[in-house]
C-alpha cells in the first residue's frame, strides 16, 4: 500500500492547525473534523495575493487605529482607564481579565511568505559577522519569515481561571513591601521630588533590571536623579522604571499607581520625540513599556513600541557602533581631521559619547532593543522590526554588549553614597553579553524552522548550540572563581533559551527523523530537569520568555502522544510524559504569579492537552 504523502505547509484546515493535529486537506470538510463532528469549524485559509507594500500598509493602518484607542484610553478620568491599564490586578471572583486582555492578530496582516528578512554578512566583531565570535556561525544569507508557522495564532488565548492565581494568593498577602504610608508626602508620586519613597522603587527596579535587559551605571543614574532637571535622565524613562518597579513589588499599594505611572511615562515620550529630548533615554523607556505590555499578553501595544525603539534605534546609528568608534570620538573630540565614525553619519545624528561609560551604555541601550525585538518576535509570531540586510545604512555592526566600567569621575562617589548609603558604584559585569547571544541564536533557529525551505545552515547553528552549551557548562563550574557572580537564575535562563532553540531546528521532522525526535525528546527533558532544580524564590527573578520555551518544549511532549495513537501504545512511557507536561503546566502557572503571559500558555497548553487526549478516550 501506497504511503500518503506529507500535506504541504499552510494546507491544512484552521480547526486542525489551531488544536495541532494532523489533517489530510480533504475539501470542503477534512477527515479530523468530520470524525469530531466538527463539519461547521472546518475552514481553509485562503491565501491573498497581496504584495509586501500592501501588507506594510495594512499593518500600518491597524497600528494606527490601535495609537487612536490607546491615546483615547489616556483621557483625565482615571477611573475608566485604570482597569485596562493595569489588568493584572483586577479582582474578579472568576477570572483574571488582564489574561484576556490579549489582541488577536491578522494572519493576512503578517503574511509570512511576504515577509522574508535575512541576516547579512557584516564586518568586525557585530552580528554581522558571527563567524567572527566563537559562540556563532557565519549565518547563511537566506530568505526566511519571521513571523513563526508555530506562534500563527499569537497571543490570542482565553482567559486563565481562578486555579491559575491560587499558588500566588499567599505570596501576594505576604509582599516584600508594606504599605507606604499616608502623610505629607502622600502625593509622592506626583510631582518631580526625589523621596525615600522613590528610592524604593529604584531598587526593587534594579533588582530586576536583567529581565528588563536594561543595563546602565547604576550608581551614576543615581545620582543624576539629584541634578537640575536638564541633566536628569529623561522622566519618561524615570516613570517607565517606576512603573516597572510597582509592577514588580507585588504591594497593592504601589500596583494601584501602575497606570499613573504608565500615563506619565506615555505622556514624557511624546514630548520627547516631539523636542528631541534625551533620546536613548526614550528608547530605553520604549522597551520597558513593550514589554510591561508583552507581560500582559498585550500584544499589539507590545509591538508598537518595540517597534518605534527598533526603528528609531536605526536612525540614531545605533546599530552600527563598532569596536574603534571609542577612538575615533577622541580624536574628533581632540580636533584631529579624522572620519567621523558611524553614528555621527546617522538619519538623526547623536553627539559623542561624553566618556567610556555612556559609550558603553549605548552600546548596551541598542541591544536592549534587539533583545525585545528578537525574543518578542518568536513569543508573537510578529516580524521583527530591526533589519537584517546587506543595505550598508541597516546592517546590523555594533560590538556585543561590553561590561560598563566604573565611573571615572570620582565626585559621583560622594554623592551617590551620601544619598544612596547601599549604592552601586561600579560598572556592570559582562554576563549581558551572553544573554544577548543565546537571545540570538533563540530567534535564528526559530526563523530557520519557520523558513518554507532549509537550506544547509541546520548544521552551523547546531554546532553552534553544543559551542555555546559547553561554554555555559564551563561558565557554571568556573562561576566561584570570577570576579563577578553567575546567578543560577542566569544559567537557567540561558540554558533553556538553547534547549527551545535545538526544538526549533529539529521539531520539523519529529515524526520522520529518528535523530530529530530524540534531540526534541532530550531538549524537552532537559528543560523539565532545569524547571526541577528552580527555587519558588527564583520565579521573580526568572527572564518571561521562558514561558515561551517551556510551551515549546510541551508542543514536543504532545505530538510524541500523537504520533504513539494514544498513551496505551507508549505503556509507562506515557505516564512519564504526562507527568512533564505536568510540570511544565505547574512552572507556567507559578511563573504566573509574576508574569500573567504565563498564565495564558498554561491555559493554551491545558486546551490543547484536553483535545489531543480526545481520540483515545473510549
Amino acid at each position: 500500500m501506497k504511503a500518503p504523502t506529507a500535506l504541504q505547509r499552510g494546507m491544512a484546515c484552521l480547526c486542525c492547525r489551531k488544536r495541532k493535529m494532523k489533517c489530510d486537506g480533504a475539501r470542503p470538510v477534512c477527515s479530523q473534523c468530520s470524525k469530531a463532528n466538527r463539519s461547521s469549524e472546518c475552514e481553509y485559509y485562503e491565501k491573498k495575493r497581496t504584495s509586501r507594500t500592501q501588507l506594510l500598509q495594512a499593518k500600518i493602518t491597524k497600528l494606527e487605529a490601535r495609537l487612536r484607542e490607546l491615546e483615547a484610553e489616556q483621557s483625565p478620568e482615571p477611573s475608566s482607564s485604570s482597569a485596562s491599564q493595569s489588568p493584572r490586578f483586577e479582582t474578579s471572583s472568576s477570572s483574571s481579565p488582564g489574561l484576556s486582555s490579549s489582541l488577536p492578530i491578522d494572519p493576512s496582516m503578517f503574511n509570512p511568505s511576504d515577509l522574508d528578512r535575512d541576516y547579512a554578512q557584516g564586518s568586525g566583531d557585530t552580528i554581522g559577522e558571527l563567524s567572527a565570535d566563537p559562540f556563532l556561525p557565519a549565518f547563511q544569507e537566506e530568505s526566511s519569515a519571521t513571523a513563526f508557522a508555530w506562534a500563527s495564532d499569537g497571543l490570542d488565548f482565553p482567559a486563565a481561571v481562578d486555579d491559575f492565581l491560587a499558588p500566588c494568593a499567599s505570596e501576594a498577602s505576604s509582599s516584600r513591601l508594606q504599605d507606604f504610608s499616608s502623610g505629607p508626602s502622600s502625593n509622592w508620586w506626583e510631582n518631580d521630588v526625589f523621596c525615600e519613597n522613590k528610592r524604593v522603587l529604584l531598587d526593587i527596579f534594579f533588582a530586576h533590571r536583567h529581565q528588563c535587559s536594561f543595563d546602565v551605571h547604576v550608581g551614576r543614574f543615581k545620582a543624576a536623579l539629584l541634578l537640575p532637571s536638564a541633566h536628569k535622565p529623561h522622566p519618561s524613562l524615570v516613570d517607565a522604571i517606576y512603573l516597572l518597579a510597582c509592577y514588580f513589588s507585588r504591594s497593592p499599594t504601589l500596583t494601584a499607581l501602575e497606570p499613573h505611572f504608565l500615563k506619565r511615562s506615555l505622556r514624557g515620550i511624546a514630548e520627547a520625540l516631539k523636542n528631541s529630548d534625551r533620546i536613548i533615554h526614550v528608547l530605553q523607556a520604549s522597551c520597558l513599556l513593550a514589554m510591561y505590555f508583552f507581560w500582559h499578553g498585550r500584544t499589539l501595544e507590545g509591538y508598537y513600541h518595540s517597534s518605534i525603539a527598533a526603528r528609531l534605534a536605526v536612525g540614531l546609528g545605533l546599530h552600527q557602533i563598532r569596536s574603534n568608534d571609542w577612538f575615533q570620538f577622541q580624536l574628533v573630540r581632540a580636533g584631529y581631521p579624522q572620519d567621523a565614525p558611524a553614528p555621527l553619519k546617522a538619519s538623526v545624528p547623536l553627539k559623542p559619547p561624553v566618556d567610556e561609560v555612556e559609550y558603553a551604555e549605548r552600546i548596551a541601550a541598542f541591544w536592549q532593543i534587539f533583545s525585545v525585538d528578537r525574543a518578542w518576535a518568536v513569543a508573537t509570531g510578529l516580524p521583527t522590526a530591526l533589519p537584517d540586510d546587506e543595505h550598508p545604512r541597516s546592517r546590523i555592526e555594533t560590538i556585543w554588549p561590553i561590561a560598563i566600567p566604573d565611573d571615572p569621575d570620582p565626585s559621583i562617589d560622594a554623592s551617590i553614597m551620601q544619598a544612596f548609603p547601599n549604592g552601586h558604584l561600579s560598572g556592570s559585569v559582562p554576563i549581558a553579553a551572553l544573554r544577548v547571544k543565546a537571545i540570538a541564536l533563540f530567534e535564528r533557529t526559530a526563523r530557520f524552522s519557520a523558513a518554507p525551505t532549509k537550506d544547509d545552515s541546520r548544521y552551523s547553528l547546531e554546532m553552534s548550540l553544543s559551542q555555546f552549551s559547553g561554554n555555559l557548562s564551563n561558565l557554571s563550574n568556573q562561576q566561584y572563581g570570577l570576579s563577578y557572580l553567575v546567578t543560577t537564575v542566569d544559567i537557567v535562563n540561558m540554558q533553556t533559551l538553547i534547549h527551545a532553540a535545538t526544538i526549533h531546528l529539529h521539531r520539523d521532522a519529529l515524526e520522520t527523523e529518528p535523530q530529530s525526535y530524540q534531540k526534541c525528546l532530550w531538549a524537552a527533558n532537559a528543560m523539565t530537569s532545569l524547571i526541577r532544580s528552580v527555587q519558588d524564590t527564583d520565579y521573580e527573578l526568572l527572564c518571561p520568555i521562558i514561558a515561551t520555551c517551556w510551551r515549546s518544549a510541551a508542543e514536543v511532549y504532545m505530538r510524541i502522544l500523537a504520533m504513539s495513537h494514544g498513551p496505551s501504545a507508549l505503556g509507562s512511557t506515557a505516564e512519564l510524559i504526562e507527568q512533564e507536561i505536568d510540570t511544565l503546566i505547574a512552572a507556567m502557572q507559578r511563573l504566573n504569579c509574576v508574569f500573567p503571559i504565563a498564565g495564558i500558555y498554561a491555559s493554551k497548553l491545558l486546551e490543547d492537552r484536553s483535545l489531543h487526549r480526545q481520540p483515545y478516550v473510549v
